[in-house]
């Protein structure tokens, strides 16, 4: 690695590999995260999201922002802190997200609004083409491509208006997610499914 790659803001910029090393170490980052999730007995990844977010994340997965294809009556509420032009940010589990409640509280977002998805590490590394990035210093795992919705787990809501409308599609479009009440913003262990 040059001594350049280490400061490149990696939510922007995917990592270059050269030819051999796309050959030779295809998807190395992606390897390194899913030995993480083993070793530390992560569950989920978590993406943070507006809960107004939620209904065209069921219909089109979570899509980077330069692939966002709104119609004119549609609107998507973007934090900076995890969604990027190239790419999506997504913590670890056992992580403690102190920065994204920093970054929520100095932005001044309305905490009741806040949906937390789970997304299974090891249905997104089957389903994803591309490598991800790891940024060690702020836990994230970045995504540069669009993460299709069969890798969700779960969505926590602490919003109580918008939580029936979201478990009412859930369940009418047969789609196999969990979708609970949050009130603490603590994550309950899944349901078992059958």
């Amino acid at each position: 690695m040059k001594k350049n790659d280490k400061n490149k803001d990696l939510s922007e910029n995917k990592p270059k590999k050269g030819f051999l090393k796309k050959i030779f170490k295809g998807k190395e980052e992606q390897k390194k995260v899913l030995n993480i999730v083993k070793n530390k007995k992560i569950n989920n990844l978590y993406f943070y999201t507006d809960v107004n977010n939620i209904l065209l994340i069921l219909e089109r997965g979570i899509r980077l922002l330069k692939d966002q294809k709104l119609k004119k009556d549609e609107e998507y509420i973007v934090w900076t802190y995890l969604e990027n032009e190239n790419s999506i940010g997504l913590e670890f589990d056992s992580s403690t997200r102190a920065h994204f409640w920093k970054w929520a509280s100095e932005s001044k977002v309305d905490i009741e609004k806040i949906s937390v998805i789970g997304v299974d590490p090891h249905k997104l590394a089957k389903l994803t083409k591309n490598d991800w990035a790891l940024d060690e210093v702020k836990n994230i795992v970045y995504i540069y491509e669009t993460i299709p919705l069969e890798v969700i787990d779960f969505i926590l809501i602490k919003d109580k208006a918008n939580l029936k409308r979201i478990q009412t599609y859930v369940e009418a479009n047969d789609i196999d997610i969990d979708v609970f009440f949050g009130e603490t913003g603590n994550i309950d262990k899944k349901k078992e499914r059958k």
